[in-house]
């Protein structure tokens, strides 16, 4: 969409700052392929390797350490992003508006947490080693097949090269997936122009140009953006690491506390809530449909039950930030984990109780185009 275009884009009026969280995480999936290119270039992907390239890479390599230290914390300001994308739709109804954008944008996330994922794991530290037995080993509560495909993800009985070849190759393949999607979830928001915070607005008097207010405005707080993440890869760039992803992988050595990365670790900590394996897994996944269920939802905030639902988005959002941290815990009380479980399981169900099929409203929608 050129120039003339965005002269000619019209848009409401009120569209917060919050808005340009889109535009944010666009500006940082575009920082992790430039440096990933560069650090996949210095990348050895084998277990013996692995580890110690990336030690080179930040040593040995001009700029190296820089590169290496954009690549990591890029990550953390893409999924700060996505968290207070996803944080702003729901608490403004968008998702209800266009549910298809809400999809593609739910699919986007959870590719999203894969490609961190791999890319967790590619480091071949003591805690990617074990991050990597413990999620992958959540294939296997898969009746009849599970232990077969956990061998064909490891690439046999054990974590090894094969591991970590397989990782690599995931690490590359879901980047393109998601740059393809993020095209599409944008050209499906901007297909028919964007409604903003208010339903009524609906008069043409009441919009504005896209170009160049908004432009400004999303070239600003992106700036803001990297100014955050240039202070953590140059001052302070191991903030979001984890110590023991500072040694060697070693099967024989578990450490105290395996924990994955901060943008994990509500559902990490929802399997971990759950004794059983099993049921622990269908429980993220019913987690995960309630958030495709949400497509919906967007006209429901916009009604009278505005307040009371951004009341539950709120108890919602402090009881996630509150899973995560009794999850790195490692003497927690159960009984705090089973009331936070019943909690976040309890808004799903209440989400899409008061929401009709995600479905029937996709069917709809393509039937008015």
């Amino acid at each position: 969409m050129n120039i003339p275009t965005y002269r000619n884009y019209s848009t409401t009026a009120l569209l917060t700052p919050a808005y340009s969280l889109g535009f944010t995480a666009g500006l940082a999936l575009g920082i992790q392929w430039v440096t990933g290119f560069f650090v996949s270039c210095h990348y050895q992907a084998s277990a013996e390797m692995a580890f110690w390239s990336v030690g080179q890479l930040c040593r040995d390599l001009d700029s190296g350490f820089l590169l290496r230290s954009i690549h990591a914390n890029g990550a953390t300001l893409f999924m700060v992003a996505v968290y207070g994308h996803m944080f702003r739709t729901l608490w403004y109804g968008s998702n209800g508006t266009k549910p298809l954008v809400w999809l593609v944008g739910v699919v986007l996330y959870l590719l999203l947490i894969g490609t961190c994922f791999t890319g967790y794991s590619l480091v071949y530290g003591n805690m990617s080693l074990w991050a990597i037995v413990v999620i992958c080993s959540l294939v296997t509560c898969i009746p009849g097949i599970g232990v077969d495909l956990l061998s064909l993800v490891w690439g046999g009985s054990v974590v090894s090269g094969a591991t970590v070849n397989r990782l690599f190759s995931v690490h590359f393949l879901l980047p393109i997936i998601v740059t393809a999607l993020a095209l599409l979830h944008v050209w499906l928001l901007h297909s028919v122009n964007s409604t903003g915070d208010s339903h009524s607005l609906v008069m043409r008097s009441d919009r504005i140009n896209f170009f160049p207010i908004y432009i400004t405005r999303d070239v600003a707080i992106g700036t803001v953006a990297l100014v955050g993440l240039g202070y953590y890869s140059y001052f302070d760039s191991d903030a979001f690491g984890h110590p023991d992803n500072y040694v060697p992988a070693n099967p024989m050595l578990t450490p105290a506390a395996i924990a994955p990365e901060w943008y994990m670790l509500p559902f990490y900590g929802l399997v971990r809530a759950i004794p059983s394996k099993i049921v622990g897994f269908v429980g993220m996944k019913l987690v995960f449909a309630s958030l495709i269920n949400l497509g919906d939802n967007g006209m429901r905030i916009a009604s009278t039950s505005t307040a009371l639902t951004r009341a539950l988005l709120l108890i919602l959002s402090l009881d996630v930030i509150m899973c995560s941290k009794v999850c790195l815990m490692v003497n927690h009380a159960e009984t705090l984990y089973w009331l936070l479980l019943a909690n976040t399981i309890g808004f799903c169900c209440i989400e899409m109780s008061h929401t009709k099929p995600v479905t029937g409203t996709l069917r709809n929608e393509c039937a008015s185009t």
